[in-house]
C-alpha cells in the first residue's frame, strides 16, 4: 500500500457509536462523492443514522443518486435496515445492492437505483492527500469531516439508454459524521473546484459554517492543494466573501420527488456569482463561482414542522492569484453546496 493509501485507510474510517456513545446521542454519517464526466455531472450519497438511546435499533439508511445531464435526473432510495452492513472503523459498506469499498487504494462503487433506470459502476483513484476537521459546532451539536479533493473516476454510468464512459474523470469526495439535528440554528457554504485537465495541480475548497440567520461566522476556510499536497489555508479574518444576485429557474429539481409537494417554493436564495477573496502578507487569491443549474435535496426538520433545503449547485469556477511566491490560476468546475 503507497503513503496515500495508506493515509486515507485511516483517516477516512467509519466513525459508527457503539457501547455507552451510541446510547448517549443520535448519529449521522455519509459518504458523499461528486463526479464530472464529459456531458454529464453526478452526485451520490450513502448516509447512514439512528436516533439517540437506541443503539439496537437498525440503521435508517439512504442512497442518494442525482445525475446532470441537460436536465437533472436521479433519486432517493430508503433502504431497509436489515440491509445495511457496515462497521466501525471500516471503510466499506452496503445499503442492499449499493456498496462502496475502499481497496488497493482505490473507492469502488457500486449503485443501481430502484425506482430510476440509473446505475454507476466506477472505481476512484484518489490524486490528493485529505483534510480533516474534528468536532466544529453545528447548532447544538458537532460535526466532524474528512475531505479527499481530487480524484479520478473511471468506469461506467447508464441513464436510461444513454451510456457514460468515465475514463480518469475529476472527482472529489467528503466523508461528515457527528450528532447534530435538521432545524437547528445552523447553515453552510461548501465547495469545491477542479481542473478539467489532468497537468493542472490546482484543486480547491471552500467551506463556511454560520448560524441559520448568516451572522456568525462558526467555521471560514479556503483549501489551495498542488497536486497531491495541500499547499496553503486561508482561515476566518484572512477571507473576504461576497454574492452576487440570485440564480432563478423555472422550476428546480426537487429530490426526493414527494418532498417537492412540501418545499414546492420555485425561488432560492442561492448567489448567481459567488466571490472569495483571500489574502495574508503576500499570499493571495482571487475565486469567483457561477452558478450554472441546481437540484434541491429536501429533509424533513427534526425539531420542528419545517424542511431544510440543500442546494447542489453546478458552476465553473476561475481561481486566479499568488501562494509562495508562484502564480496560480485555473478555470474549472465543481459543485457549491449552499444549505438554508
Amino acid at each position: 500500500m503507497d503513503l496515500l493509501s495508506h493515509v486515507i485507510s485511516l483517516t477516512d474510517q467509519l466513525h459508527l457509536p457503539v457501547g455507552i456513545e451510541a446510547q448517549a446521542q443520535q448519529h449521522k454519517e455519509w459518504h458523499h462523492f461528486c463526479l464530472l464526466g464529459p456531458g454529464v455531472e453526478v452526485i451520490l450519497n450513502l448516509s447512514l443514522m439512528r436516533p439517540a438511546a437506541q443503539v439496537d435499533a437498525p440503521w435508517d439508511a439512504r442512497v442518494i443518486l442525482l445525475v446532470r445531464e441537460t436536465e437533472w435526473d436521479g433519486d432517493v432510495d430508503i433502504i431497509p435496515g436489515a440491509q445495511v452492513n457496515a462497521r466501525r472503523g471500516g471503510l466499506e459498506i452496503q445499503l442492499g445492492h449499493n456498496r462502496m469499498q475502499f481497496k488497493d487504494g482505490c473507492f469502488n462503487l457500486s449503485l443501481a437505483l430502484q425506482k430510476r433506470p440509473i446505475t454507476l459502476t466506477a472505481t476512484l483513484r484518489p490524486m490528493a492527500y485529505p483534510l480533516t476537521r474534528r468536532n466544529t459546532p453545528i447548532g447544538k451539536g458537532k460535526i466532524s469531516w474528512v475531505v479527499v479533493p481530487r480524484l479520478q473516476a473511471t468506469g461506467t454510468l447508464v441513464v436510461g439508454r444513454r451510456v457514460y464512459r468515465l475514463e480518469n474523470a475529476p472527482a472529489y469526495h467528503d466523508h461528515n459524521w457527528g450528532q447534530w439535528s435538521w432545524g437547528d440554528d445552523f447553515s453552510w457554504q461548501w465547495g469545491f473546484a477542479l481542473p478539467p485537465a489532468a497537468e493542472t495541480p490546482w484543486s480547491l475548497v471552500f467551506d463556511q459554517m454560520t448560524d441559520r440567520g448568516r451572522n456568525q461566522a462558526l467555521e471560514l476556510k479556503l483549501s489551495l492543494w498542488k497536486g497531491p499536497q495541500l499547499h496553503r489555508l486561508f482561515m476566518h479574518e484572512e477571507l473576504q466573501v461576497r454574492q452576487e444576485g440570485f440564480r432563478t429557474l423555472t422550476r428546480p429539481a426537487k429530490f426526493p420527488r414527494p418532498m417537492a409537494l412540501v418545499a414546492q417554493e420555485l425561488t432560492t436564495d442561492v448567489p448567481a456569482n459567488f466571490q472569495i477573496h483571500a489574502a495574508r502578507s503576500a499570499d493571495w487569491l482571487d475565486c469567483r463561482f457561477s452558478a450554472d443549474d441546481l437540484a434541491q435535496i429536501i429533509l424533513p426538520n427534526e425539531l420542528d414542522l419545517g424542511v431544510t433545503i440543500i442546494n447542489e449547485v453546478s458552476g465553473c469556477l476561475t481561481l486566479q492569484g499568488e501562494v509562495k511566491g508562484e502564480q496560480v490560476s485555473m478555470e474549472g468546475r465543481g459543485f457549491f453546496e449552499f444549505l438554508t
